[in-house]
Order: C-alpha cells, then structure tokens, then sequence
C-alpha cells in the first residue's frame, strides 16, 4: 500500500502488507464499567519476552499497530484485576484481530508476576524500520549522541557527522515532528539531551511527520534515513525523577537530573545537563605549501583546550479533550543554555631546512550563553466514518544568545595584533504551520489535502576590536566582525487521491512549492537571494500477483526553476544564476515473504546554503580562516541503487551497488597564504566538475534476545557490520583545480564498518562490552583514518532498582585519537585530534517515583513494571 491510514501518505512500503492490527475494550466484569490504562502486551510464542505494548485509554479502548506477522500471547493487566491471557496470529489471511469486549476478573497480584524489567528485548528489526528501545540506565551519564552509535548501521564521524552505513544521509525528528521545532539543530540537541530522556530510538524509511511525508512521496529520494527520537514520558498521575552524577580520569565532571510530573491534563517535563572538563584537549597541525619552486616553510599547530557546559529544559504539556474524537494538544518549552572554553594555541614556523624562525603562543578565551522559547500546539478531528481525519498544526521557535571571545597577542589579517575582543550576539525564529484533511470514500478510496508555511529568520553579530603591538587602545576592526541576517520562506501545497487495496492499490500526489531564502551582510556589503519554484508529482501502484508477494512501482516527475542572485558591494557587481530542472524519478519494490528486492533512480538539485555563499570572515581560528564564495553554482546528482534484502526475524542482510553522477560538486577547498614571514590557511568552498561514484556493498544486522527465567535475568546481543567497494573519480574542473590532488583525483578500495555490543543481565547486576570500528574515508582533498573504539561496562541496581551504580573503561583495546590527511596541488596538512585514549567513569543515578491510578496509591515497588508511552501514538510504546 502506498499510504499510511493513520497518517499522510508516505513512501510504498511492506508496513501495510506484512503486518496487521490488534484491538479492543476492555470492561470489568463485575459493573461492566471501563478501564482505564489497562496495559496490553504483546509477548513473544516462544519464552513470553514482550515485544511491544500499548495502554488503553480513559474508556478501556486500545489499538497496537503495526504487529508483524506471526504468533503472539497477548497479555492484558492492571492493578487490582487478574491477568488476561489470549494467542493470536496475525497474517495475510487475517491481519486485523479485534478481541471485541475484555472482562477482567477482580483479583490481587504480586510483585512477582509483573517483574518483567530484566527480561527486556531492546532491538526490533525489520525491512523498513529498526527500533531500539534502551533500558533507562543503560547509558548512565551518557547523552543522546553517545546512546545513538549503538543503533545497528549508524555512523558518526570526527565531527558528529551522521550517516547510515557510512552513505546514507539522515534527518532527524523528535516525537514525530522535525528536530528544528525544538529550536535546535540535531548535534545541538543530542549533545544537550541525557540518555536517560530517551524511551526509544527509531530508523524509518518515510519521515513520521506527515507534512514531510508529503514531501518526500513527491522527492522520491531513497538516499535518506529518518531518525525519531521518542522522549521518555509518563502515562500515570504523578511524577518520576532521575538524578546522575559522574567522574572520570579525563577529569570530567557531570551532572544530569530529569523531572516528569502528570497531573492530566497537565504534564511538566524538566531535565538538565551540565559537564566539566579541565583536561586538556589538543588539536594538532603540521602544513605547508605544496606549489612547485615556492617556499617550504611550514607551520606546525597545537591547540589545547579546557571547557564547560550547562543546559536546561522545561517543558509544559495541556491536551483538551473536547470529545472522544477531537483533542487539542499544545506545550510550551522554555531552554537556557550556556559553555564556555579556555585554550591555548602553541604555533611553530620553521624555515625549508626546519630550523624554527618564529613562535607564537596564543591564549583564547570564549564564553557563550542564550535561551529558547517553543510553542506546538496540534488540533486533531477524527469523525465517525474510519479513515476521515482533520489535523492542524502550528509551532513558533525563538533563540537568543551572547557571549564573547577574547584573542590575547595574535590575529592576523593585516598585520600582527597584541590583543583582540570579539563581541558576539545571535538570535533566530522559526515558524511552521500546517494544515491535513484526509477522507476515506467507497472502495477503499480516499483523497487527502494538505498544506504548509515554513518561515524562519536570524541574526548573528560578532563585533571585534583590536590593536596592535604599538597602540595603546583597542580600534573597531570592521574586517574581522559580521553583521549577519538571513530571511527564509516556504510554501506548499499538496493533494492526493489514491486507493487502498493488497490487489491493486494506486495513490497520485501533486505538490506546487514556492522556496526563497534572502541573506545580508552589513560589513561586507552584500546580498544574497535563492528563490526556487517546484511542480513536483508522484504516480504508485501496488499489487499482489501471489500469495506473500507484493510489487509496488512508483514514478516521481517533477521540475524545478532555480533563481539565484548575488549583489556584491565589495566587487560592485551582480552575480547571476538561473537554472531549470527536470527532476525525474522511479522506485520499483518487490517483496516475496521475508525476502524484498528494489530499484530507484532520481535526479535532484542541492543549492548552496547562504553561508557558503557568505564571503565573510570566521574568526574561531585565527590561523585558519573561513570564508564563502558567492559564485557557487547548485549541485545536480543522478543517483541509481539497486538492493536486495533478506530478513528473518532479528537477523537482516542487504547487498547492493551504487552509481552516482553529479556535476558542480559543491565541495571545501583550503588555500595557504603567507603574509611576512607567517603562514595561514584560507578554507572557502568551490564547485568541482563532476564526480563519479561506484560501490558495491553488503551488510549485516543482527540481534539476539534470550531471557533467563530462572534467574530473571537475560542477554542481549548485537552486531551490526559491512564492506564497502568504492571508485571515486573526481574532476575538479577549472574553477577547483587547485582543491583536487592527482592522489584523490581517483580513489579506490574496500573499507568496513563494524559494531559489537553483548550485554549479560542477572538480577539487579549488568555486565557489557562493546567495540565500534570506522574504516577510513576517502574524500575529494584528502582522508580520515579509520577509527576503533572499544569499551566496559558494570552496574548494579540497589534499593529496588533506584539506585544505579554504573562503572566503565572506555577505550579498553584501542585509541580515540583521530587523525585525518588533507592534500591539494596548494598544500598539504596532518591533522589528530586527541585527548586521554583509556579512561575511567563512574556514575551514579537515583530514580524517584510516585503515582496514583484508578484512584489508588501505587505499590512501593511499580516501578518495576512502569509502562511508557504516549497512547495518541497509536500503540508503538513499548514497556
């Protein structure tokens, strides 16, 4: 089916054909009254582990979806009623199960009947989406960057850089919306959000956020992963806290505390972060010009440095319910932030023969702080026919930060400078509303229309001043500062009819987009304007020509107009480009069981961002200076990708090949220039001619659960692995002649991934290992070492389970330093980044909580058997 029911229409997928749906009420037998938060689970045929779980809502109704194929015990409890037990099986023949009326018995139950925290599977797989569902403590002390290298097929480079398997690009979202409606960019939020917020981690296919699913059914890009990331919540009335503090050898210092309160409709979620680090760091440089019969002076670099940082987070939640069909939700977020580093910049320069001729010792200090403020309120209508659906939605994000940084004895631009102050200011906005209606006609028939406004615009000042070696006072230096703003708009508009049917389904989507993005900068003068017009389209089919077969064949044309205009002062010119795109599209699927075979083409543009455009000065590093280049062109890429998928149960394989043609590659491009008898870098970007790229690749993920019932205990283990052929061959045209070297023109070989996480639980005690491998990354002007990390973990759960007592050795068999080449026919550099390879931790977490339910106190020891989850999620919580 091309669609999702309870959603927009999303990308073709085997959810809707290769799962099914349980539902049902459930009543007390004694009065036939309802009730309410019944907790439904899904238990595994074999050893009873759960495998998923949804609550009931105020009236005793639930609905648990998507359900893959197979046998389950369904297991239906609260306190104060005796459990009920039944098996289905969903399948082909009879995907939907609906239990009708459950009538719980009055009746106790212990403590021991409901322990089911050390029997937890917390990986679910399958073709079109991987789950992982950590316990709260898993990561103690950790952030959500951290828990996310455990997912199967993530990569995360020097840089935080997120990719699946190594290729695939990645957008992330939090509760199902865009990570932007957090007022944050991912990086930001991970680094800022504890481990232990997070209830789950999802990798999809199609974005959960129907306005992007729009969006990417038109695009018909399959080069994207979507990352959601389910924040933990409670269901119950009351409230659960979580407090951490940890130390390490590497003289880190951390903090973390997390509050939920319910008070329903009310909901209050606080949480903070804060860590200190006073060991130092360094970053490490050694370059030199690489031209023929030009000087071979070279410049080696240390940079050291300390830092702090501290967040918070309020969140307030109010849903109305105005009936059983029409709710309002809305929350507001309050987030203030602030860090700070002190370093040093050690700079050595040497003359061809390596004799020294100048040092230059640098002391830099930064400090920043800011605030966010978030509003999203969503409207949802549900009507009696099934299918039909109003949802509205609006979110407003502001940010606003300050801070300063402080540059003692060198910056250099003109000449050498004793002393430099920068002051920085930035603030921006971001607004997003959205509008879907969806009916559901004869047939299976249905149409859908949508709509969107996406606006959002910023402010970012830096004002320096300086003075050289002779003066006496400190001058406004307008070359180094920036007076930055940028405007961005988006409007789109979308409908949809299609049929839903496993025989033969179709679904036709139409989207008309409007895209500008305007940009200015006061110092340098100059302006900037994108503008781009779409008529995209997209025409799918599905059918079944078999038993356990399911083809579907989707077509995505489209057209772009692409406007770009540059005004520069600084070179009393414009500069002009106009482009039209023809954006043509295919993806074939075929699905036989547990097998799925499928091929896509697509054609896609990828405009340069305003700050690569920007030729203003970034001064973070005063001896590698970055700058835009306004005469950046847009990227065209032709992408082809054939896979094949093998899933059974918890264990997947996928093989494949990839080719990729682009032209105009906008890529990064660093250039050594010399002033007196001192070396800096200027990096910018420039648009290479064309890239061609070939791979071939295989990969595993895998994943074991084993529940020990003697011991209440189990094991869980994963493996996530793959190799990777690549052919690179880069022409760098004449605009980046320079920024290609013949050594990377042309790069070929095999490179690996792999990820090994066990962990062994028995009782309240923990033990895990885990070791991640990066092979290395070849690159247009260079290459990143490969990478290996590895790691130990202990802990044990005290005080019926509210004390957690975690210790671990990072690093154990391997180092963290990272090292990376760069080359060009201008320069070349040796870059590691390092600090402590081996270290130690210890953290310790304390867990609080108290709640009433169906009028009663709860037991001293349910948080044994606390259930999380949003049940307007239509039944992915899990326990």
């Amino acid at each position: 089916m091309l669609t999702v029911f309870a959603k927009a229409q999303q990308t073709p997928s085997n959810k809707d054909t290769e799962t099914g749906t349980l539902s049902g009420k459930v009543l007390q037998a004694s009065n036939k009254e309802a009730v309410p938060f019944a907790t439904i689970a899904l238990l595994n045929e074999d050893d009873s582990t759960i495998i998923n779980g949804v609550a009931a809502d105020e009236k005793g109704a639930f609905l648990l979806k998507p359900i893959p194929y197979g046998s389950y015990i369904v297991r239906i409890a609260t306190m104060g009623f005796s459990p009920y037990y039944t098996k289905i099986k969903p399948a082909a023949e009879r995907p939907l199960w609906d239990l009708g009326t459950i009538m719980l018995q009055t009746g106790a139950r212990t403590l021991k009947e409901v322990t089911v925290t050390g029997q937890k599977q917390m990986f679910t797989m399958n073709k079109d989406s991987i789950v992982f569902s950590p316990d709260e403590n898993f990561l103690p002390g950790g952030t959500g960057m951290e828990l996310l290298e455990y997912v199967p097929g993530i990569t995360i480079d020097a840089e935080n850089n997120v990719t699946m398997e190594g290729k695939d690009q990645v957008k992330f979202y939090v509760d199902d919306r865009p990570v932007a409606l957090t007022g944050m960019d991912y990086n930001s939020y991970l680094q800022n959000l504890p481990s232990f917020m997070i209830e789950r981690i999802e990798v999809l296919k199609a974005p959960p956020d129907p306005v992007e699913a729009e969006q990417a059914l038109v695009e018909g890009r399959t080069n994207i992963r979507y990352i959601n990331i389910i924040t933990r919540k409670i269901q119950f009335r009351g409230y659960s806290a979580a407090f951490t503090a940890g130390v390490d050898s590497r003289q880190n210092l951390r903090g973390k505390m997390r509050y939920n309160l319910n008070l329903a409709p009310f909901q209050v979620t606080y949480f903070n972060n804060g860590e200190y680090n006073s060991d130092s760091s360094y970053l490490s440089r050694t370059y030199f010009p690489q031209n023929a019969g030009a000087d071979t002076s070279y410049l080696e670099q240390k940079n050291f440095r300390t830092s702090y940082k501290y967040n918070h987070n309020l969140n307030g939640r109010y849903e109305l319910k105005m009936s059983e069909k029409e709710k309002l939700r809305g929350s507001v977020t309050l987030g203030w932030t602030g860090d700070g580093s002190d370093g040093e910049n050690n700079s050595l320069f040497s003359d061809q023969a390596h004799k020294p001729t100048r040092t230059i010792n640098q002391e830099n200090r930064n400090r920043r702080n800011g605030y966010r403020a978030v509003t999203d309120w969503n409207y949802l209508k549900e009507y009696d026919e099934p299918g039909k659906r109003l949802e509205a939605g609006f979110n407003f994000a502001k940010n606003n930060g300050n801070g300063y940084g402080n540059n003692d004895y060198f910056y250099l631009m003109t000449e050498d400078t004793s002393l430099q102050r920068t002051s920085r200011r930035n603030g921006n906005w971001n607004l997003r509303s959205n509008f879907n209606f969806r009916n559901v006609l004869k047939d299976s028939k249905y149409y859908n229309l949508s709509s969107s406004v996406a606006l959002n615009g910023g402010k970012n000042t830096a004002l320096a001043t300086r003075k050289n070696v002779n003066d006496t006072e400190l001058l406004f230096a307008p070359r180094l500062s920036t007076n930055y703003t940028n405007f961005n708009q988006q409007y789109a508009v979308n409908a949809a009819f299609g049929k839903r049917s496993r025989e033969f389904g179709y679904n036709f989507t139409g989207r008309l987009a409007y895209d500008g993005a305007q940009s200015e900068e006061d110092y340098a003068g100059n302006r900037f304007n994108n503008e781009t017009y779409e008529i995209r389209s997209s025409l799918g089919m599905n059918f079944s020509p078999k038993k356990d077969h399911m083809a579907n064949i989707r077509f995505n044309p489209g057209i772009q107009f692409f406007n770009q205009m540059a005004l520069l002062d600084s070179l009393r010119s414009r500069v002009p480009f106009k482009y039209t795109n023809f954006s043509p599209g295919i993806n074939l699927q075929y699905d036989i069981k547990q097998q799925q075979l499928s091929f896509s083409f697509n054609r896609n543009i990828d405009r340069p961002n305003p700050d690569q455009l920007n030729p203003f000065i970034n001064t973070a590093d005063t001896l590698n200076i970055r700058m835009g280049n306004p005469n950046l062109r847009p990227s065209f890429t032709k992408d082809y990708r054939l896979e094949y998928l093998y899933q059974y149960k918890s264990h997947q394989v996928k093989a494949g090949v990839e080719i990729q043609d682009a032209g105009d590659i906008i890529s990064r491009f660093t250039q050594v220039e010399q002033v007196g008898n001192t070396i800096y870098t200027t990096s910018t970007w420039v648009n290479l001619a064309s890239r061609k790229d070939r791979n071939a690749y295989i990969t595993l993920n895998s994943h074991l659960f084993k529940a020990l019932q003697h011991n209440k205990g189990s094991i869980n283990a994963n493996i996530s692995g793959g190799l990777r052929y690549y052919n690179t061959i880069t022409d760098g045209g004449e605009d980046g002649k320079d920024a290609v070297s013949e050594q990377f023109a042309h790069v070929e070989g095999v490179t690996s991934h792999l990820t090994i996480w066990t962990a062994y639980r028995i009782r309240v005690f923990s033990i895990s290992v885990n070791g991640r491998y990066n092979g290395p990354r070849y690159y247009a002007q260079g290459r990143r070492e490969g990478r290996f990390n590895s790691g130990l973990k202990g802990q044990v759960n005290l005080l019926q389970r509210k004390l957690n007592v975690a210790f671990s050795v990072e690093n154990l068999f391997g180092s963290s330093v990272r090292n990376s080449y760069e080359l060009t026919n201008a320069y070349e550099q040796y870059s590691n980044a390092r600090r402590n390879v081996r270290y130690l931790s210890l953290n310790i977490t304390y867990n609080i909580r108290k709640f009433t339910k169906l009028g009663q106190k709860g037991p001293k020891g349910f948080d044994e058997e606390e259930f999380e989850g949003d049940d307007h999620r239509g039944g992915r919580g899990r326990r």
